[in-house]
Parts: C-alpha cells; sequence; structure tokens
C-alpha cells in the first residue's frame, strides 16, 4: 500500500507593467496616449461618438454596444505661456482603420485642450490655442465617430495619424 501526502504550492503570478517617462524641451510635442475605442458588438451598421475629454466617453448609436474604457489619442507639448499654437488634425479630417473586415473610418474629429489651451479659433483642418498653462507645459486629446459598417468582421482594427502644430 503506497501512501503519501498532498500540498498545495503556492500560486505564483507575474505581472509585467511598462514603465516610460516623457522629457518635453522647447516646442514640442509627444504621443503620451494611444485612441482606442474599445470594444464594440453588434451586427447593425452605426456609430461610435467620443469626447475628447480627460474622462472620456463612447456612445454608441442603436444596434451597437460598447464595452470597455475608451481614450482619445492624448498628446503633451511645451511652449511658452501665453503663446499660440495651431494644431492640425489629420488630412481630410478623417483616420481609417484597417483590419480583418472592411475598413471602418473615424471621422467629426474634435481636438480638446482643455484646461491648459485657451480655444482663440477653430476651422475645419486646424485649431488655434493659446498656451494658459503657468508653465507652458500643455496636454490635448482628439477624438471622433467611428464608423461601424454592418456585420464588421470581428478582430483587432488598427490605423495611424498625423497631428500637425505649429507654434505662433
Amino acid at each position: 500500500m503506497l501512501g503519501g501526502a498532498v500540498t498545495a504550492l503556492p500560486a505564483h503570478a507575474q505581472t509585467v507593467v511598462d514603465v516610460r517617462t516623457i522629457i518635453l524641451g522647447e516646442l514640442s510635442i509627444v504621443k503620451s496616449k494611444d485612441l482606442n475605442f474599445g470594444g464594440i458588438a453588434g451586427t447593425a451598421a452605426g456609430t461610435v461618438d467620443m469626447t475628447p475629454t480627460a474622462a472620456a466617453t463612447c456612445t454608441a448609436s442603436a444596434g451597437l454596444v460598447h464595452v470597455n474604457q475608451c481614450q482619445p489619442g492624448e498628446f503633451i507639448g511645451k511652449g511658452q505661456t501665453g503663446r499660440v499654437v495651431r494644431i492640425k488634425k489629420p488630412t481630410g479630417d478623417l483616420i481609417t482603420l484597417i483590419g480583418p473586415g472592411a475598413n471602418m473610418t473615424i471621422t467629426g474629429l474634435v481636438l480638446d485642450g482643455n484646461p491648459e489651451l485657451t480655444l482663440v479659433k477653430q476651422t475645419p483642418g486646424y485649431s488655434q490655442f493659446r498656451i494658459s498653462s503657468a508653465n507652458g507645459i500643455f496636454t490635448f486629446r482628439l477624438a471622433g465617430r467611428l464608423n461601424v459598417g454592418a456585420n464588421q468582421a470581428p478582430g483587432v482594427y488598427t490605423g495611424t495619424f498625423n497631428v500637425v502644430i505649429n507654434y505662433n
């Protein structure tokens, strides 16, 4: 007869954490967060509208369900207090996402720089802001409307875009 004891071994977990820092020079800009609409479910054609605020929200049209947190594209810049910056949105006010199904687009792009930037002028292609932060460092966000096709194939859709900034 064989006998023995079974002993539970302690579980080991491992977590990988990304660590990064940004050092800004004068008249510079860097991306701090990617634009991310989160997860979307449904078979109907529709849209998901994202606000470009620090506490962003995503609102799906009828027939679509939005899950997970959404995140506008976020950028950090450095200039001088009181100086005007001109931020140019992606060409054609459009971002194309490519994935396993038909391409999707993000339209109706909106910029927000509150509270470090004060809007001076806005046109379809660019926005002008005055730097209102005391140290000249500012954050701005970009969001818009994701256009989802009927029976959009499941999977990850990605794209890239350029944001151009000019200091006046």
